[in-house]
C-alpha cells in the first residue's frame, strides 16, 4: 500500500471554475457523506467571506448542473452539487485501479488529493488515465506503508524510491522521454544533480538486492 497527495488541474475538472474564480475560498469534498447514484451528485464544504460571490460563480461553473445548502455555520456552509456531463473527473480511474481517496482540497486552479493506493502500478495507471483525458497530474509527496516496506524495500531510501517512482509515473524512462531530468528536479524541489545521484545509486541498490545473485553479491 502506498499513500499520495498528488495535484490534479484541468479547466473542466469538478468545480475548477468556481476555484479560479475564488482565490480566497478554501473548498473540499465532504469525505463521510453519501453519493446519489443515480446522479453525479456530491457534497462539498466551502470556508468563504461572501456566499454571493460562491453562488454567482457555481451559476456560472460549466460542471455544475445543480447545487443547493445543506448546513449553514458562520463562514462555513455545505453544498449538495450535481456535476453537469462536462465535468471531468479522477474519481472513476481510482475506482478501476482499487485506490481510495482520502481527502480533495481546492488548490490554486485544481486540487490536492490525499489517496491510498494499493502499488506503484495503480499510481501509474492513474497518471496514464490522467494523460489521455488532458488532466494535469503532479505527485506531491508518496509513502509507502510499514507492510509494503517490509516486503519491498530492496534497501531504498525514502528519497530514492520517491525519486525513482516519480521518473517511472511522469515518463522519464518513456521513449521517448515526457519529462526531462530538470522537470523531474522542479518537481521534486531538489537540484538536477541529486535528482540524477537519487537515481543512479537507487538503480545501483536495486541491481544488486534484485538481479545479482547472491554469490556475485
Amino acid at each position: 500500500m502506498i499513500s499520495a497527495r498528488v495535484y490534479a488541474e484541468h479547466p473542466d475538472l469538478a468545480l475548477s471554475h468556481t476555484i479560479r474564480s475564488l482565490a480566497d475560498v478554501e473548498i473540499g469534498v465532504v469525505s463521510d457523506a453519501g453519493t446519489d447514484p443515480q446522479h453525479d451528485v456530491y457534497f462539498f464544504w466551502f470556508e468563504a467571506p461572501d456566499f454571493e460571490a460562491v453562488e454567482a460563480a457555481l451559476e456560472e461553473d460549466h460542471t455544475v448542473a445543480d447545487y443547493s445548502v445543506i448546513v449553514e455555520r458562520g463562514d462555513r456552509r455545505t453544498y449538495r452539487i450535481e456535476y453537469s456531463d462536462r465535468a471531468k473527473l479522477l474519481t472513476p480511474a481510482m475506482t478501476e485501479i482499487g485506490g481510495l481517496t482520502l481527502e480533495s482540497r481546492s488548490h490554486s486552479n485544481g486540487w490536492v488529493l490525499r489517496m491510498h493506493l494499493t502499488d506503484h502500478d495503480g499510481l501509474y495507471a492513474l497518471s496514464e488515465y490522467a494523460t489521455a483525458e488532458g488532466i494535469r497530474l503532479e505527485i506531491l509527496s508518496l509513502k509507502q506503508t510499514e507492510e509494503t516496506y517490509d516486503r519491498f524495500d530492496f534497501g531504498l531510501t525514502d528519497e530514492q524510491r520517491e525519486a525513482l517512482v516519480a521518473a517511472f509515473v511522469h515518463g522519464y524512462y518513456d521513449e521517448p522521454r515526457r519529462m526531462s531530468l530538470e522537470e523531474l528536479a522542479s518537481l521534486l524541489d531538489i537540484s538536477p544533480t541529486a535528482v540524477s545521484g537519487r537515481l543512479r545509486r537507487a538503480s545501483a541498490r536495486l541491481v544488486e538486492e534484485v538481479l545479482l545473485d547472491d554469490d556475485r553479491a
